[in-house]
């Protein structure tokens, strides 16, 4: 019977022998750079149980974002009430949880046609994603999103502007060409109003 018992073992302890360098051969094989590149850092933000309770305060706390460190903004349902212009950052997605449900709505409005007027401004190498961005004026000029020589990604976005003189859903100039996908840009009341509005300034 020991005879038997050691034959058996002796196999078993050889088997496990030959399979941890397989095992081990498999974890060195990861691509372990191409993981760190995707890597990012994440920043939430909700009324209750965030890291913040303010997008403009979450995306200001942000000072060393790049193409090798980029974050992401996670803003949980909710409409939040801005009282100054969330400015994007490169390398900065502010990703909300659904243009129906997640809404950035202030009443930001100055007698200018720049970030001055608007809820959100944009940036390179940034982007703004499922919700939605209310300005509902309340001066002489509205702008729900402006972007000013800057080309960021906009997806899934609702932009609206109302209550002031002049309205406008997206305002581009200085050679801005946002990438908008499944935007919906809608601006209404006042003198003039303009869903989307490409300046001819160079």
């Amino acid at each position: 019977m020991k005879k038997f018992m050691i034959c058996m073992a002796f196999p078993m302890s050889i088997l496990f022998l030959v399979s941890l360098p397989v095992a081990a051969e498999r974890a060195v094989l990861a691509p372990l750079d191409a993981v760190k590149k995707e890597l990012v850092r994440i920043v939430t933000v909700a009324p209750e149980g965030g890291d913040f309770d303010d997008p403009v305060a979450a995306v200001d706390s942000i000072t060393d974002a790049g193409a090798d460190n980029p974050y992401l903004v996670m803003i949980g349902s909710g409409e939040y009430t801005l009282t100054r212009t969330l400015i994007m950052k490169p390398f900065v997605t502010i990703s909300g949880s659904g243009s129906e449900t997640t809404i950035l709505s202030g009443a930001i409005s100055t007698f200018s046609y720049d970030g001055a007027s608007a809820v959100v401004t944009g940036a390179d190498n940034a982007t703004l994603r499922d919700l939605t961005v209310r300005n509902t004026g309340g001066s002489g000029v509205a702008i729900a999103i402006y972007n000013n020589g800057v080309s960021p990604v906009i997806q899934n976005v609702a932009a609206t502007a109302s209550g002031a003189r002049f309205n406008y859903g997206v305002y581009n100039e200085y050679g801005s060409s946002p990438v908008m996908t499944d935007v919906t840009a809608t601006a209404t009341g006042g003198s003039y109003h303009y869903d989307v509005f490409n300046s001819t300034s160079p």
